[in-house]
């Protein structure tokens, strides 16, 4: 009986060891593995790069927009090509586009403070690029921001230091005339000092390529004409000193830019005209100033009161960034140009020595944005540009062999014209609705009221085989020149996509 008992027990023990290593052999589930982490380091929509420390935030949005009198995605005025601003039958007045952006936000801590590299890019499709032609649609890549900041630097294609006010925060079509380079974004190398209570002071090498406006050699053609700017030598300096607060946020601003001209257009036994021996212009420093304020409105934060205002002589890009010729035909014909530099040959009037004589602008924007409700918003935008050029520089374009007052190969020709100045300024007020249905889905429409005031008079002639954006439907001969407007409409419908 004991022996049995023996057996029993023992038999019992091995079965119990047995069932215990085979448990311990058996697999365990493993601990799920989180691929993707939030990271909460930068703010909403961070997440860890996995098996990194780096966090990165991808956004962007798809957009459509229709123009009434702004076909191309910009005022009519700004740029001529394409006779968009003629309102003949042969120039378009209606156009549609479709955008799709895509940004990325990419940081990570280090022990000089955070890497960051951020990039914005996409697609344009318009439907046409202004005067009708076989081809309709225009694809276009936009490069628009691709920087790095580490240690204090800022370096690669962002906003050029000069700027301040944010168009896209109050229009839907931008003006350039606040001297930013809006969402076409500007070559930079900079450095910011941080001194604590959110002011901050940068120190912006630019590149001066995006910014630059026309040299006009008087001797070789018209106001209008071509420019004789030298080769790039040197970048744009810029600096600013910036306050940022609960209340808002200020900035003083200047830069400084190289104006050259090309070889002179005078020709001698032993040279001739536009090479090497036969000289240039002393070359000369043009500059801009200015100074920008956005204050948050005590009844509602959200309610912005924004604007810039800057003055520039040499370099008028620092007033009005991407504005070249302006061009309106309705019933007459209002233009300018903005240029930063006028020459001719020495001698050309009594006194001048052939120097560079500088351009000057003024202007700026001021804008208001009150918000109806939590999804309904609405902007009003006023922007100004004004555009002078001095008692020496009005005496050569009045006398010189292409000027648009005297000569045959000129815009305008004709005794008519009673008072030959080419000073101008340029007008824009327009208002903003946004509404905002749901989160990340706006829908808004924007209407405008342009203004070209010329200071040409008189009556004038246009030329046979002027470019396309001077004669897309009309024909040579004479025009009243007197100061010209329009109205202008666009809509908009956007999905962004961040968290």
């Amino acid at each position: 009986m004991k022996m049995v008992k023996s057996l029993l027990l023992g038999s019992a023990a091995g079965l119990i060891a047995v069932a215990g290593a085979q448990a311990a052999d058996l697999p365990v589930k493993a601990k799920a593995v989180e691929y993707v982490k939030v990271c909460s380091l930068y703010g909403v929509g961070f997440y860890y790069i996995p098996g990194t420390d780096t966090c990165i935030k991808i956004g962007g949005y798809v957009r459509f927009e229709a123009y009434h009198n702004e076909v191309g995605g910009h005022y009519s005025d700004r740029v001529p090509t394409g006779g968009d601003a003629t309102f003949t039958r042969n120039a378009s007045t209606f156009g549609m586009q479709a955008r799709f952006r895509l940004t990325g936000d990419v940081r990570t801590q280090t022990e000089y403070g955070t890497l960051r590299a951020y990039f914005a890019f996409g697609v344009n499709a318009l439907n046409t690029a202004g005067q009708n032609t076989a081809s309709l649609t225009t694809n276009a890549v936009a490069m628009e921001r691709a920087f790095i900041q580490f240690a204090g630097f800022t370096i690669g294609r962002a906003d050029t230091f000069f700027a301040f006010y944010n168009g896209a925060a109050y229009g839907l079509v931008p003006m350039f005339l606040d001297g930013g380079s809006g969402p076409a974004g500007h070559n930079v190398f900079a450095y910011t000092w941080q001194f604590g209570n959110g002011l901050s002071a940068t120190l912006s090498v630019e590149d001066s390529a995006a910014r630059i406006k026309p040299v006009i050699d008087l001797n070789v053609t018209d106001l209008f004409g071509a420019t004789d700017r030298s080769g790039i030598q040197v970048p744009d300096i810029v600096g600013n000193m910036r306050v940022d607060q609960a209340w808002g946020s200020a900035q003083i601003m200047g830069g400084l830019a190289k104006v050259r001209s090309n070889y002179l257009s005078v020709a001698t036994n032993n040279c001739p005209a536009n090479v090497t021996c036969s000289g240039h212009n002393g070359d000369e420093w043009g500059w801009g100033v200015g100074a920008g304020l956005t204050l948050k409105m005590p009844w509602d934060a959200k309610d912005t009161l924004s604007g810039v205002i800057a003055y520039a002589k040499g370099a008028t890009g620092f007033v009005s960034h991407a504005n070249g010729q302006n061009f309106i035909h309705k019933q007459g014909i209002a233009n300018g140009v903005l240029t930063d530099a006028v020459f001719a040959n020495p001698n050309t009037i009594a006194g001048y020595n052939g120097g560079l004589e500088l351009t000057e602008a003024w202007g700026g924007t001021v804008a208001f944005e009150h918000y109806w409700t939590p999804s309904l918003r609405t902007s009003w935008v006023f922007g100004y540009l004004k555009v002078e050029y001095n008692d020496t520089a009005k005496a050569l374009i009045a006398s010189n062999i292409g000027g648009p007052c005297a000569g045959a190969n000129v815009r305008y020709v004709g005794a008519s014209i009673t008072n030959c100045d080419p000073d101008y300024s340029l007008m824009r007020i327009a208002s903003r609705t946004m509404w905002n249905p749901v989160a990340n889905l706006d829908i808004g429409v924007e209407v405008a009221y342009n203004k070209i005031d010329t200071a040409f008079a008189g009556t004038g002639t246009l030329r046979a085989g002027q470019p396309a954006g001077y004669s897309a439907g009309l024909a040579p001969g004479s025009y009243t020149i007197e100061d010209q407007s329009y109205w202008s409409a666009a809509i908009r419908v956007q999905r962004s996509f961040w968290p």
